[in-house]
């Protein structure tokens, strides 16, 4: 899905929330949960879109209108074989969805 899509799900009030995603290299992945299941956002070329920090994702979606935003830290563990898994879910937490809220 790319940004044009999921602005129109967003006003639709099909998409109940975003997830910046860190990733490897200090990069994050935008991810919209539609009907259950995280979207990843593309760029207009069709490739998964990368910032580089939350202000940077803030202005891809500058033009969605507001829905609740997380950022999320897979845990190390999941990374490495043959360690234990203790957490179900990757830590995530609220973070405001415009700047300066």
């Amino acid at each position: 899905m790319d940004l044009d899509k999921l602005s129109k799900h967003v006003k639709a009030g099909e998409i109940t929330e975003i997830n910046l995603v860190s990733v490897e290299g200090g990069s994050y992945v935008i991810h919209a949960l539609m009907d259950g299941k995280s979207n990843a956002i593309t760029s207009p070329n069709g490739e998964v879109l990368h910032v580089a920090s939350v202000d940077e994702a803030r202005k891809c979606l500058s033009s969605t209108e507001e829905v609740k935003l997380f950022i999320v830290h897979p845990v190390v563990y999941d990374e490495m074989v043959g360690q234990p898994h203790t957490t179900p879910e990757a830590p995530r937490e609220p973070i405001p969805f415009r700047s300066g809220n």
